[in-house]
């Protein structure tokens, strides 16, 4: 799916209150991981700011029951990697390695968890 389609899927889930799937999670987060890698920036920020309303709710879950939660993002960040194939070889599995680093470290500091 294109980048435009899934940001207007994100924000269809956001503003309709339609539920997020696991998979619409995950994605948010890979269009995260290789805005950071390839740009647009504004991108990556976009997809920040909704992983940090997914994660700021406690009242949305996803499609299935299941809770967005810290539990969710960190399965979706540490399986990035099966899911975006690094450009390059090794060196694009760093940038790749560093990119989802990043997101989490960002997301992570916006909500300073206890």
């Amino acid at each position: 799916m294109a980048c435009s389609a899934m940001m207007s899927l994100d924000s269809r889930i956001a503003t309709a209150g339609a539920p997020a799937t696991r998979s619409d999670f995950a994605a948010c987060v890979d269009r995260c991981v290789r805005a950071l890698i390839d740009g647009p920036q504004s991108v990556a920020l976009a997809a920040q700011t909704q992983l940090s309303r997914w994660l700021g709710d406690e009242a949305i879950a996803l499609a299935d029951g299941s809770p967005i939660d810290y539990a969710l993002f960190d399965d979706a960040i540490l399986s990035v990697q099966e899911r975006v194939a690094p450009a390059n070889g090794t060196s694009g599995l760093a940038r790749l390695l560093r990119a989802s680093r990043e997101v989490a470290e960002t997301i992570y500091a916006k909500h300073r968890l206890p």
